[in-house]
């Protein structure tokens, strides 16, 4: 594909539109008010404009990156594989060391040494897989745009494509060009990513749904309330023009669908994780409420033996 090279491939259709119009001695009445030059310097060129514009997808590899490392470190060998892509994560040997800590700690009595191995020591395992899955679902929401963006460049570069080899075969069968959105099929879902119970009286483990790259989940979420894509091309320069209006129109719907699956998700995301704090970070320590003056008392740091 030539995504590059769009305005240029813009221009060129422009050009063979013009020619074909003149050549045939065309008369539409969308060309009485500017004339064939002006009618098609202002429809064709800024059909395409926004479309070059779309973010790169090799800019969001940086943040896939980061989200992977964090992954790693944050990997406690209990879940040791992505729950998305299924890919493995060897468990990071510095979360290991959480397990001895009680050992050090044997001596140390009282109230907050009570509550800081109920509240922190023991739930620290879930919250950090909790952490782990919910980064892994963040991770895949960013492939899962980075791939709805590069199909879309794809998509866009086929239609200017197609509406050039249109002018090329000047007898050219309205029923022989057909475009088929990729970016359709480059977002899917899996099932829920469960959640650990990390805290006491917790109902039931929490379920995140996750969206991600289709290349990575498999399963091709289905397109909301988007036409079927179009069969163009035509035999006069405005049928063929009008053909591709109409293709990238309907892509255009076709990527706002798709963006607007990966906005639900995370929205969803989001306010499950903003309900349920306690499944994510670790509780306040009483300690920090507990008065200066007695903060060495047994209602504070306790005593050791």
């Amino acid at each position: 594909m030539s995504f590059g090279e769009l305005m240029a491939h813009a221009s060129e259709i422009k050009f063979l539109a013009i020619k074909r119009a003149l050549d045939e001695h065309e008369t539409e009445p969308e060309y009485a008010r500017q004339g064939v030059d002006g009618y098609y310097q202002q429809v064709i060129e800024p059909l395409f404009k926004p479309f070059s514009r779309v973010p790169d997808p090799a800019g969001y590899q940086p943040m896939i990156d980061d989200l992977s490392a964090a992954m790693h470190d944050l990997s406690g060998g209990h879940i040791d594989q992505d729950p998305i892509d299924k890919n493995p994560y060897l468990a990071n040997p510095t979360l290991e060391k959480i397990h001895t800590a009680s050992d050090y700690l044997q001596d140390w009595s009282g109230q907050a040494a009570m509550q800081f191995k109920q509240k922190f020591l023991d739930p620290f395992p879930a919250i950090s897989a909790n952490q782990f899955i919910l980064t892994a679902i963040l991770k895949a929401a960013l492939e899962a745009h980075q791939a709805m963006w590069s199909k879309t460049r794809d998509d866009i570069d086929k239609i200017a494509h197609a509406t050039m080899d249109a002018f090329d075969n000047k007898c050219c069968d309205k029923n022989t060009w057909n475009v088929t959105f990729t970016v359709l099929s480059s977002i899917g879902a899996t099932a829920a990513a469960i959640l650990t119970v990390a805290t006491e009286g917790a109902a039931a483990p929490l379920a995140l749904q996750v969206i991600g790259a289709a290349a990575q989940v498999g399963a091709v979420l289905p397109p909301e309330n988007v036409p079927d894509p179009p069969k163009g091309g035509g035999e006069t320069a405005l049928q063929i023009i009008n053909s591709m209006k109409t293709a990238i129109d309907q892509l255009t719907q076709a990527v706002a669908g798709q963006e607007a699956q990966v906005a639900k998700h995370i929205a969803a995301v989001t306010t499950l994780v903003g309900s349920n704090p306690s499944y994510f970070v670790s509780a306040r320590p009483a300690l920090a409420s507990v008065p200066e003056g007695e903060i060495t008392g047994s209602a504070g740091l306790g005593e050791s033996n």
